[in-house]
């Protein structure tokens, strides 16, 4: 790998709390790019000549939570960083007993995975909320979720020893622990959950697990399990799951290269109606089937529903923006009201190039 090539190497990769902002770390610095508009990709770049190996943006602010990463990285991989792009200085330097393996920032919570332990923070002065041991069975593996809707904070992990394999829910308000919800599921301990995440409102929970064929969705308020999504192989693992804005549509990122859809407003219409089932008649479960799906020319990435200003005019349209690890930006459409079409790609670009350099590909759709 050339110099340059390893400079642009990208470490991480995360989308903002509206997903229309996107945070690279890379082996040199960092980038933020605008996904807001259709047909540009602007961004800002901070060269730092060190590796960032995690970045989060607060909202849509110019406040960073940055964490070492790479060949030279920034700082110890145990230190996390608030800084401040605009003022270009630190706000606080957080460390802790083992590595970082991933960050979320918000207003009033600041999520920390560590190794050993997880570590919810009060961002005005630094002091705990919560702290929660990772048992060794997570360590390095960790899979959670966590609202990022202001004055809504719940938080979803795996738990798994050589005993039992478990999601829980914690619901904090004003600094303290509300309630605990034991997901009512029954993967098997070599079905390790591996990728989860919540809608906007907090009131679904998607969960996929290795060596395991379908995604999962649970009623946050009681742990219940409404929904199973074929995904059609006992083999891939998803690497992204993602909300629509309304809970209509729900995309996940494989390591098979592929990006599926599932519809599942009707699922979640109907766990609404259905307010008889409970944790003994946990039997009243809708099986969906692949809605779209789409095929990327890389195995690893993260995808999100977006929308632009210039489409609410019309009737809206529905999209999916998937970023490649390799630094592929891919805008891909999919028609909501009819099953089994596949989405078609409709913009890509290798956005890591400079942008007057960018060999940008408008792939025509019919």
């Amino acid at each position: 790998m050339s110099e340059r090539k390893n400079k642009y190497k990208i470490l991480h990769l995360s989308f903002n709390k509206d997903k229309n902002c996107l945070s690279v770390g890379m082996e040199n610095g960092y980038r933020i790019y605008d996904l807001s508009k259709k047909d540009t990709l602007y961004y800002y770049e901070r060269i730092l000549g060190k590796g960032i190996g995690i970045i989060e943006m607060l909202e849509r602010t110019n406040i960073l939570g940055l964490v070492g990463g790479g060949d030279d990285p920034l700082d110890r991989p145990n230190k996390l960083t608030i800084y401040d792009d605009k003022e270009g200085k630190n706000i606080a330097n957080l460390t802790f007993k083992s590595n970082i393996l991933n960050i979320r920032i918000k207003k009033d919570i600041i999520l920390v995975i560590c190794e050993k332990y997880i570590y919810l923070i009060n961002p005005i002065n630094y002091k705990s909320i919560d702290t929660i041991e990772i048992g060794e069975g997570n360590r390095k593996n960790v899979c959670f979720a966590f609202t990022l809707e202001p004055n809504l904070n719940k938080f979803a992990f795996n738990k798994i020893n050589s005993l039992e394999n478990k999601i829980i829910i914690n619901t904090y308000e004003k600094d303290i622990k509300k309630n605990f919800i034991e997901v009512l599921s029954d993967y098997k301990l070599n079905n390790p959950v591996n990728c989860m995440d919540f809608d906007r409102k907090g009131e679904f929970l998607a969960v996929t697990a290795k060596n395991y064929n379908f995604l999962e969705i649970y009623k946050t308020k009681d742990g219940i399990k409404i929904c199973m999504c074929d995904m059609e192989s006992d083999i891939l693992t998803a690497l992204y799951i993602s909300f629509s804005f309304e809970n209509e549509f729900l995309c996940t990122s494989l390591n098979t290269s592929e990006v599926i859809i599932f519809n599942i407003k009707s699922a979640l219409n109907a766990s609404e109606e259905n307010n008889e089932i409970n944790e003994y008649d946990n039997n009243i479960k809708i099986k969906e089937e692949i809605w779209s799906r789409f095929y990327l020319p890389e195995k690893k990435s993260i995808c999100t529903f977006a929308r632009f200003a210039e489409d609410y005019e019309d009737d809206i349209k529905e999209y999916i923006i998937t970023v490649g690890y390799i630094g592929n930006y891919y805008l891909v459409k999919f028609d909501k009201e009819n099953k089994n079409k596949l989405a078609l790609k409709i913009r890509e670009k290798y956005f890591l190039k400079p942008e007057d350099n960018q060999n940008e590909e408008e792939i025509a759709h019919n």
